[in-house]
């Protein structure tokens, strides 16, 4: 199976010169989330990147200031990957739409709990989460799992696929909208009120105000004073990726992201990341002060809950 898996693979990536580009800008920002979702200790993620059998981008030895970075990273990745998986379970929503979860785990996770998953990405991504899958999902959990391109601007593609589920949808996305120019943004946002209206349900994401919410999980592990730095490192970190960079100066604004989601026909309502203590595999890493500043972050209202107005 491996050796399908890579003689498709690299038949992918050879096929055309865009295919290509398209293929290291997306797989290798994506393998980095991953990464970091290995180093906050998530097993379903230690088993992704083993599959993936590829080193890893940083490390120690080609990364200044890494241990930092890394663990900061892991938190917030960790934080976004269980506050998501939390909330579907409690609100049970049995459908599921995973926009551009990269190599995240969730959908695997959600599947096997019963639930119906359709991931939005571009192909790339798509292979490799359908590979991750026939690997690791288990036959019921594979039956609910479904990797299908979604471009964010195509409103009857999305719409087609948010058919194929049966009741009210939430609608996840996490690590998006930070990448995104308001056009696009707002397109997306057109197409996910029109399927929310139709369907019934929400979207839920933690990208609003993204700037403030990482800087307060870099100052729960090292301080405020640390904080900027450690912000401006991680910008650092996914340049590399490609020129991979944040748009951290777009809705970054409550009361602007807000607005803007009016003019698109969405309310939003903000709720805390967890409603109770999280229980995070990173927190074994981690001292008692560490895990304090963290609960008391978890506690604040960083998750978005979106609906069509």
């Amino acid at each position: 199976m491996k050796k399908i898996f890579s003689v498709i693979l690299f038949a992918l990536m050879i096929t055309t010169t865009a295919r290509a580009a398209e293929f290291e800008m997306v797989e290798y920002s994506a393998q980095v989330k991953l990464q970091w979702l290995v180093a906050a200790g998530v097993p379903e993620a230690q088993t992704f990147l083993k599959l993936l059998e590829r080193p890893v981008f940083f490390s120690a030895e080609n990364l200044e200031d890494f241990e930092r970075i890394q663990k900061v990273n892991a938190l917030y990745q960790e934080l976004n990957y269980a506050a998501a998986i939390e909330y579907v379970k409690e609100m049970n929503y049995l459908n599921v739409m995973d926009l551009a979860c990269s190599f995240s785990p969730r959908p695997m996770v959600l599947a096997q709990d019963g639930r119906k998953v359709i991931v939005g990405e571009l192909a790339t991504v798509c292979l490799i989460g359908d590979y991750f899958m026939d690997e690791c999902a288990g036959k019921k959990a594979r039956k609910k799992i479904s990797y299908e391109v979604i471009p964010i601007e195509d409103g009857k593609i999305m719409q087609a696929q948010a058919n194929k589920f049966n009741g009210k949808i939430c609608i996840i996305e996490q690590g998006l909208i930070i990448y995104l120019d308001e056009e696009r943004c707002g397109k997306m946002f057109d197409n996910i009120r029109d399927i929310l209206k139709k369907h019934g349900g929400c979207m839920i994401t933690s990208d609003f105000v993204q700037k403030k919410y990482f800087t307060e999980t870099a100052a729960a592990l090292y301080g405020e004073q640390n904080a900027p730095t450690l912000y401006e490192e991680t910008k650092a970190v996914y340049a590399k990726v490609l020129d991979d960079t944040l748009a951290d100066d777009f809705l970054q604004d409550e009361q602007a992201a807000m607005e803007f989601l009016k003019a698109h026909g969405l309310k939003a309502e903000k709720v805390p990341l967890f409603k109770t203590t999280p229980n995070l595999f990173i927190s074994k890493q981690l001292t008692p002060i560490q895990i304090k500043n963290i609960n008391e972050l978890a506690a604040k209202d960083y998750l978005w809950i979106i609906t069509a107005i």
